[in-house]
């Protein structure tokens, strides 16, 4: 077709509308490809976030775990075995690095105070004094009302550095955020959490408060703050160190921790790598979580930006390039179309051709069935000639061997009971033995020949062997290579029989006309397939002039009837290799 007719065919209104419905196409496509990596960037990044979120709350339990375990232990020893408080502590510190400190406190008396610190004295805390915290805001109405009534120093601290020693003695209660949490724990009986606050060391965290034993909570404020003795567990959770991980879990994410109503920061904002946000951000994808449980409320909030990276701005260009590729291409073949009706008489006239060789590749595959056909005709002919041979023989020997045995064995018995003498009855009676030694023994060659039995009572590994030997492979100067897998006794009946016919028949027709003085025979199972290899030396045949006998032919049917396969190697006057697999599931 010429330029010309090319430009007519596109300003066609048909080929205007199909380009018009391919463009439209090719942005359904962009759009649709641009949507599912978006939603897959969704599920997966709920995935992740809520797999970062459950990693905090593992947090927050352990926290609760830790604490209960601190107050279980200072409720069962008290401050006083200080060595056990602390390696329990530092395990602690050491599995949960986010757990920065562990206090205990002791609910004092006033007038208790002086007694308290020379307590502490004795125990190795000579610089030991309760301070107090001078707040210039007015504190709360419940606290100004026992602000004189109630301490709570802390009298253990672990890590027990130099620069936290010094706060030994330090009363919580005047600490208007910890006396709030103190207050609450004792009320509720349950952990209480304080407002986060800013660490000396840096960074950002939060007590978490026990008040211990307060079996009587309603009298509490009446008792325990007059009578002093109340013991409070107290830790110091990292909250930087809680949200450090999540970067490694959705480092394109925003990571927040967050409380109370006026959303205030708990800890440092995590910010995205910039290695791993979009080129192209089409949307921010958040996700939030309240975790208000075990006295600790805090609202996780996750976000990062949804969009095309790299590689997927390479994969959507590859798809455009796909598809104005497809485009060029469908239109060369519309316009080629009425090239292609020229050569309809070409492609007829080939189809000719195939339709002609289509006949003669039948007729091939015709006449090779039929002569398969020809052949399974002999192959039965001929064994039902075997069976009809081994009736003949097994009636033959019946009446040989038998009729003469039991004939001899019945007159003996005839001329036992006329004996007057007992030297004669003891002969007669040994013939008689002998003859039926023989009837036995001729009797369990005929079984032998029918069905080895040694096949059913030792496996087919040593019904071969006894097969072989008995050849007597070593009288006729043939040296016999055998190797045999003991798998081969696992596998059913079918197979067996099949394996002992085909190796018998094989190793047969080789010592009858191979002229051999070497055999070899292996067996062994691979991949759910037998293999059987009968291999001699002798001189071999020329498969293109000779057809299979009738002992290779029963082998063949008898493979083939399990589905396996037979491959037969051989070169003149180097012998025959003949290589069996049957697939032991085929039946």
């Amino acid at each position: 077709m010429e330029k010309g007719s090319q430009l007519d065919y596109l300003k066609q209104p048909s080929t205007m509308a199909w380009l018009a419905v391919w463009c439209t196409s090719l942005i359904l496509v962009l759009a649709a490809a641009v949507v599912f990596e978006v939603h897959n960037q969704r599920v997966d990044f709920e995935k992740d976030a809520n797999s970062a979120i459950s990693h905090i709350q593992q947090q927050i339990v352990t926290n609760d775990v830790a604490l209960a375990g601190f107050g279980s232990l200072l409720s069962t020893i008290g401050v006083t075995n200080l060595q056990q408080t602390r390696q329990f502590t530092k395990r602690m510190r050491d599995a949960y690095p986010h757990i920065y400190m562990f206090e205990a406190l002791l609910s004092i008396d006033p007038s208790n105070k002086a007694q308290h610190e020379e307590r502490m004295a004795n125990m190795g805390y000579q610089n030991y004094k309760i301070s107090s915290y001078v707040s210039k805001k007015k504190p709360m109405p419940l606290a100004h009302k026992f602000r004189h009534t109630l301490s709570y120093p802390i009298v253990f601290i672990d890590p027990s550095l130099d620069a936290v020693k010094g706060i030994l003695g330090f009363d919580m209660m005047s600490v208007a955020s910890m006396r709030d949490t103190i207050l609450a724990s004792t009320a509720s009986g349950k952990p209480a959490a304080s407002i986060p606050f800013k660490l000396r060391e840096g960074g950002t965290g939060y007590a978490l408060i026990k008040v211990l034993d307060m079996v009587d909570r309603q009298s509490v404020m009446e008792q325990r703050y007059v009578h002093g003795g109340g013991l409070a567990a107290l830790l110091i959770i990292k909250t930087d160190t809680i949200l450090a991980p999540v970067a490694d879990i959705i480092p394109a994410a925003t990571v927040q921790l967050l409380y109370g109503k006026e959303r205030k920061l708990a800890a440092d904002k995590i910010l995205p790598h910039t290695t791993a946000l979009p080129l192209v951000e089409i949307e921010t994808l958040i996700l939030e979580r309240d975790l208000d449980a075990l006295g600790q409320s805090f609202t996780v909030s996750i976000s990062t930006p949804a969009g095309l990276y790299a590689d997927q701005i390479l994969h959507l260009t590859m798809i455009f390039l796909l598809i104005v590729i497809a485009f060029a291409v469908v239109y060369r073949t519309l316009v080629a179309k009425y090239r292609l009706r020229l050569q309809r008489d070409v492609g007829v006239i080939k189809l000719s051709e195939q339709h002609d060789n289509l006949e003669v590749m039948v007729n091939e595959r015709t006449t090779e069935l039929q002569r398969q056909v020809v052949q399974n005709t002999q192959l039965a002919q001929q064994l039902i000639r075997v069976q009809e041979d081994q009736v003949h023989h097994i009636a033959r020997e019946l009446h040989d061997e038998f009729g003469q045995t039991l004939t001899a064995i019945k007159i003996n018995a005839h001329i036992l009971e006329n004996a007057k003498s007992i030297e004669l009855v003891g002969g007669y009676a040994k013939d008689i033995t002998t003859q039926a030694d023989g009837l036995y023994k001729t009797m369990r060659d005929m079984i032998q020949r029918l069905r080895p039995e040694s096949l059913d009572m030792f496996g087919l590994k040593v019904a071969i062997e006894q097969c072989l030997l008995a050849f007597h492979l070593d009288e006729q100067n043939i040296e016999l290579e055998l190797r045999i897998d003991d798998s081969v006794n696992d596998v059913e009946e079918i197979y067996s029989i099949a394996s002992y016919r085909i190796v018998q028949e094989l190793a047969n027709n080789a010592i009858k006309y191979a002229k051999l003085t070497k055999l070899k025979v292996s067996l062994e199972v691979i991949n759910q397939h037998i293999h059987i290899v009968v291999e001699d030396n002798g001189i071999g045949f020329d498969p293109l002039e000779h057809k299979l006998g009738f002992g290779l032919s029963g082998v063949d049917e008898r493979v083939r009837s399990l589905g396996g396969v037979v491959d037969i190697s051989t070169v003149v006057g180097q012998g025959v290799k003949i290589d069996v697999s049957i697939p032991l599931e085929a039946c």
